[in-house]
């Protein structure tokens, strides 16, 4: 990529700063996941920057799908374990241990967690392990995984992250941005600007910015369903239609296409609501509630069972 011009004032600067990142998210993650992936499953590509998978040799090793982790109660901690052989770990017990970096080779535990493997619907054996941590401080972090597959004994693999002091992306209990996202009503209106296939034309009816007019609960998937490289992000599409059966007119449910006239070109263009919810990877869901504010956020693996915990409570709220 080349460096960025100046700009004046510093927004556009910022916005385009923006736009790289993700543009780099995208291009260095297809690279890393090379090592745990096959090209032959089509699953939407999660695109976020992350580490390689760490551990010793002929031992597991692990991922940290996560690219916006913040202060704050109930962040949503991913953790994919990769098997000698280069497979996917799906069998394991999995328990974690949170330590804050306080220096050189100190740190402080903070907390702990069992976690939950969650599979990709139709795709066994390809998932992520899943729990909630409580952030206190910005800066680096670490975690502990005690690992526990069936008939051997358990071993440990440590992993560092950072703990950025806000997210990029809309915090729960803050207004989400009104984008002006694109919409249509024939699939061949759709086509020009989503890579769903077919897409359903009950998820662009609306702008997000028209939903939240109507003051309804809302969920968002931000997702390029069409063009799939790695096993971790799941159909996340399907999940949203999948509620959108489930309550109907009762809520608002939008698709919104990651690249720019649905497709990758050579810049990776990417639409403007990208920028307007800082956006560092892809596929999100965020779950809104009627007043217009985050409720909760998914990044990733997104499963229909994990999403409707967060998704009935607002609707019962609405009701």
């Amino acid at each position: 990529m080349g460096g960025l011009s100046p700009s004046p004032g510093g927004a556009p600067a910022t916005k385009a700063r923006s736009t790289r990142k993700i543009r780099l998210a995208l291009v260095e993650l297809i690279a890393i996941l090379t090592l745990a992936s096959c090209s032959s499953i089509p699953m939407g590509q999660p695109t976020g920057l992350i580490k390689p998978p760490q551990g010793a040799p002929n031992q597991i090793s692990g991922v940290l799908p996560a690219t916006d982790l913040a202060v704050g109660r109930n962040q949503r901690f991913m953790l994919v374990l990769v098997a000698p052989d280069n497979t996917l770990v799906s069998d394991a017990t999995v328990d974690l241990a949170f330590f804050k970096v306080t220096g050189p080779n100190q740190a402080q535990l903070r907390s702990q967690s069992s976690t939950r493997y969650q599979e990709s619907p139709g795709l066994p054996g390809h998932g992520v392990y899943v729990t909630r941590a409580d952030f206190d401080e910005p800066g680096q972090w670490g975690v502990q995984a005690q690992i526990t597959e069936p008939g051997q004994s358990p071993t440990e693999l440590r992993l560092n992250f950072e703990v950025k002091d806000r997210s990029s992306t809309p915090s729960p209990g803050n207004p989400v941005p009104a984008s002006r996202t694109l919409t249509g009503t024939t699939a061949d209106e759709i086509r020009r600007f989503s890579s769903a296939d077919p897409p359903n034309p009950n998820l662009y009816r609306l702008s997000v910015a028209d939903a939240l007019q109507q003051r309804k609960p809302l969920v968002v998937v931000f997702a390029s369903p069409g063009f799939c490289t790695s096993r971790l992000c799941g159909p996340s599409v399907q999940v949203l239609e999948a509620l959108q059966a489930k309550y109907g007119d009762k809520a608002n449910f939008i698709h919104v296409e990651i690249y720019k006239d649905g497709r990758p070109n050579a810049n990776l263009d990417l639409v403007p609501s990208v920028n307007e919810w800082g956006l560092t990877s892809e596929p999100w869901l965020f779950v809104v509630g009627s007043d217009g504010r985050l409720v909760d956020k998914f990044e990733g693996s997104i499963v229909l069972d994990e999403v409707q915990q967060a998704v009935d409570p607002v609707m019962a709220a609405a009701s």
